[in-house]
């Protein structure tokens, strides 16, 4: 099965925030469109980051009661993996759970089309 499959049946809708957001602003967006990630994006709607439930829950340890006014850019993941529509399920599980990451961006000719959780590809392998 190939991520465009995965895509056609969960939606390609992504959310995307500024790495100059706020983390209050980012957890906001993620809680009001029950998700667990959100691409950080640069002004031409570049990737530059990733910030999911992990990296907040880091980020409050850290912090403590100071993150919600912290930028996303402080704890964003910078190294971010993308794939295409047309690459294999399998061969996406098997890049996750060696960088354990657990969101992937799809990308189409630079643009950002859709973003896959672990769980979206586990279910779209069982059925």
């Amino acid at each position: 099965m190939r991520v465009e499959e995965v895509l056609a049946r969960k939606g390609d809708g992504v959310h995307a925030v500024s790495p100059e957001a706020t983390l209050r602003e980012a957890a906001e967006l993620l809680l009001d469109k029950n998700i667990g990630a959100l691409v950080c994006t640069d002004p031409s709607g570049g990737i530059v980051g990733l910030i999911g439930e992990r990296e907040l829950a880091r980020a409050l340890a850290r912090f403590g009661a100071d993150v919600g006014s912290r930028p996303v850019s402080q704890v964003m993941t910078r190294d971010v993996f993308a794939c295409a529509s047309d690459d294999e399920v399998d061969y996406l599980l098997a890049v996750m759970t060696e960088t354990r990451c657990r969101h992937i961006p799809v990308v189409r000719e630079g643009e950002v089309i859709g973003l896959v959780s672990i769980g979206d590809l586990v279910k779209a392998r069982q059925s």
